[in-house]
């Protein structure tokens, strides 16, 4: 039994690290070495890019939440990217044409990430700013996300990812969302963000020479940040606002979508996980992203080795009582959409949901599907 007993604390322990552990390990360094900050209000050229397919019910107020920005005009370009959309889409941002307003219309459908590829190599700014058409931007948010590089060493900067909650059901989204906004702070305050928001970034343009159009750039753009020796760093006062997504189908197709295309990036750039040239980010992105994913394979065996250690102490016995509860209360969340709204239910939901999806997601994975058309979320 002494193996299994080994096994099991070894299992307990990595999962316990990956939701906890690293962010109680990044709260603790903030608060002994932080990295300094010197923002200073900059006005550079800047290129905002929206990328759209089949957007016709948010892009007219997308265009007027982008026009309302306050940023100089002579310095902000707004460039939307339709990628081949089969709606009102191209005729609603040709309407916005003498208002500067550019519409780079692609014919043929390839995805998200080539679209912002393509509207990258059109645009004039020496900041890119990459944005969703179901994201809009508090009036300043332009603003505050540039002043960062106004620092040499910072190469990207993400905003802050906020919901909007509409009352008609709870995916969990929203709670997950606090989560991880949460643990990016500690990362921006302690080194470099291991992934932005890809709702709304800005990026220096030198670091999207390297783009990679089957890539997810909000994944793959911080690891070339920091590959080239800069940092990205998160501002809390850049705020980018989406609705909550209320199926929890679309939400859990969003999530393997997610982690798939996460996955295909660290196996691109799987040096960024060397801790000899990479240091703390290695041990970051492993921590962040790798382990989390890996997680659904923990799960697994450490119920089956409780059970075999049932007869040997009271802990075992308590333990496999809570991780049973655990999981029931998860299950009654799913059925029961209402018993989301009570937070002891909340989290085992959110739990089950989001290692089921990284389980299914390393089957698609490893099966050949690869995601490449792009599918927007709609909120």
């Amino acid at each position: 039994m002494l193996i299994f007993e080994i096994i099991f604390w070894i299992i307990l322990f990595s999962v316990f690290w990956t939701y906890l552990g690293y962010y109680c390990f990044l709260w603790i360094i903030a608060r002994i070495k932080k990295q300094k900050t010197e923002d200073n209000l900059i006005f550079p050229k800047v290129s905002i890019i929206i990328t759209a397919y089949n957007e016709e019910d948010n892009i007219k107020r997308k265009i007027e939440n982008s026009l309302s920005l306050d940023y100089p005009t002579k310095n902000l370009e707004t460039i939307i990217v339709s990628d081949g959309s089969t709606d009102r889409t191209n005729e609603i941002i040709k309407a916005y044409g003498e208002k500067g307003i550019r519409l780079l219309a692609l014919p043929d459908r390839k995805g998200k990430d080539r679209g912002q590829g393509k509207g990258v190599s059109i645009s004039n700014g020496d900041i890119i700013i990459l944005t969703d058409a179901a994201t809009f931007l508090e009036k300043d948010a332009v603003r505050n996300i540039v002043r960062h590089f106004s620092q040499p060493k910072v190469g990207c900067v993400s905003g802050v990812d906020k919901i909007i909650e509409n009352g008609q059901g709870n995916s969990g989204e929203g709670a997950y969302v606090r989560y991880e906004m949460g643990l990016r702070s500690l990362e921006s305050q302690v080194s470099s963000l291991v992934v932005v928001s890809g709702c709304f970034f800005a990026v220096r343009r030198e670091l999207c020479d390297e783009w990679q159009d089957d890539l997810t750039s909000d994944f793959y753009l911080p690891i070339i940040t920091r590959m080239r020796n800069f940092r990205t760093v998160l501002d809390c006062e850049a705020v980018g606002y989406y609705g909550v997504v209320d199926d929890p189908k679309k939400e859990f197709e969003r999530k393997v979508r997610t982690i798939v295309n996460g996955l295909r990036v660290l196996i691109r750039f799987k040096t960024i996980l060397n801790p000899f040239a990479y240091g703390l980010y290695a041990f970051q992105v492993f921590s962040h992203k790798l382990l989390r994913w890996l997680v659904p394979f923990c799960l697994i065996p450490l119920y089956g080795i409780n059970i075999a250690l049932l007869d040997h102490s009271i802990f075992y016995q308590l333990f496999f009582t809570g991780q049973t509860l655990f999981y029931l209360a998860a299950v009654i969340s799913i059925f029961l959409s209402g018993a989301r709204n009570v937070t002891a239910l909340k989290i085992p939901f959110i739990f089950l949901i989001s290692n089921f999806a990284a389980l299914v997601a390393w089957i698609k994975l490893l099966s050949g599907n690869q995601y490449r058309v792009w599918e927007p979320t709609k909120r």
